[in-house]
């Protein structure tokens, strides 16, 4: 078993795997499958319904090969940017289905309102504070060193 795992670890060694796109695609894949399961049942047996469905067939057996042929790619530059075209294209269309409303702009926006951001002078790291007016003082959770801080 051993030998086994290091050969197939070798093997997938600097393939490009699935990614966002490949799970769009899978679900495709699937939505096709049922598709034609259920064109079958629906549509009359003839011409018309034999054409659908192995149309579809073929869509499907085509979009599996590319799934494959992606996930195995060496050509990581190539893959990545399909990826990232598509993601470009599915945010424009979430975009203009839901909108431009996320949780992380109201969320920042409400910490605006409440607090403010200063950075420990010794660590750097980053605090939140009430937004009070006045000097206060402060005690940094990381490291522990005290200062103040003036808000207006």
């Amino acid at each position: 078993m051993g030998k086994f795992k290091e050969k197939l670890y070798r093997f997938f060694y600097g393939r490009y795997g699935t990614d966002q796109l490949y799970k769009f695609c899978l679900i495709l894949v699937f939505l096709l499958m049922v598709v034609s399961l259920v064109l079958q049942f629906v549509l009359p047996e003839g011409l018309v319904s034999a054409i659908v469905s192995l149309s579809i067939s073929v869509a499907t057996y085509i979009l599996l090969f590319w799934m494959i042929f992606r996930s195995m790619s060496k050509n990581i530059y190539k893959r990545r940017r399909e990826n990232e075209r598509y993601l470009r294209i599915s945010g424009a269309v979430k975009r203009f289905f839901i909108g431009n409303t996320s949780r992380k702009t109201k969320s920042v926006n409400r910490d605006d309102q409440y607090y403010i951001f200063r950075d420990c002078t010794r660590c750097k790291a980053t605090l939140r504070l009430p937004r009070k007016k006045g000097k206060h003082p402060v005690k940094c959770p990381r490291c522990s060193h005290s200062f103040y801080v003036r808000s207006k």
